[in-house]
């Protein structure tokens, strides 16, 4: 196996907690949600493969749906006042062989609060609009939540969605590089 490759349900490690949540159900599309097909992003992204669960990831952006309280992917703030709530723990499908908690249960694990720290290797890797452009990550960079439901920096925003009115979600404290491809994030919701 590829090590450059995401693990399977490996996708978020939890170095700081503060707070673990499954108050809300996991909406139909937290758990059917295909995360290669769709737009440009999704196709171009080089950290998610064919093999690539379906649904809510670990280290994606969750979000409470208004009108239904159910937790979805978050969609950059872009749907209709859904609000970003925090950073999924586990794939909400599970992995064959393994325990379908997200499934049986109808609950998806997320963290919240500003001093929890994780990393992550989910995360846009190119532009909404021009899919051949390159997302560069920094150290302090603030990051938000995608159309898809991924981190990514300002330049991975869809142009619908306008910077500085976008929930910061984290800070990179430590940036992905080739040799570790990682992210150190302390969140911000």
């Amino acid at each position: 196996m590829d090590s450059n490759l995401p693990v399977p349900n490996n996708h978020c490690n939890v170095l700081y907690r503060q707070t673990f949540n499954t108050y809300g159900s996991i909406d139909t599309v937290g758990l059917t949600q295909d995360n290669r097909v769709g737009n440009t992003q999704k196709v171009a992204n080089t950290r998610l493969t064919a093999a690539t669960n379906k649904g809510i990831l670990a280290g994606s952006v969750v979000a409470v749906k208004v009108s239904t309280a159910a937790i979805i992917p978050a969609a950059g703030d872009s749907t209709a006042f859904d609000q970003v709530v925090g950073i999924a723990v586990n794939d909400a499908v599970g992995n064959p062989y393994e325990s379908s908690s997200a499934v049986a249960s109808q609950k998806v694990v997320y963290a919240h609060g500003s001093g929890t720290v994780f990393s992550t290797d989910i995360y846009e890797t190119f532009e909404y609009l021009v899919s051949t452009n390159v997302i560069t990550y920094n150290n302090g960079d603030k990051l938000y939540a995608s159309a898809n439901g991924l981190l990514t920096n300002a330049s991975g925003l869809a142009v619908k969605n306008v910077v500085g009115s976008q929930t910061v979600v984290g800070i990179i404290l430590q940036k992905p590089t080739t040799s570790d491809l990682f992210m150190v994030v302390q969140m911000k919701i």
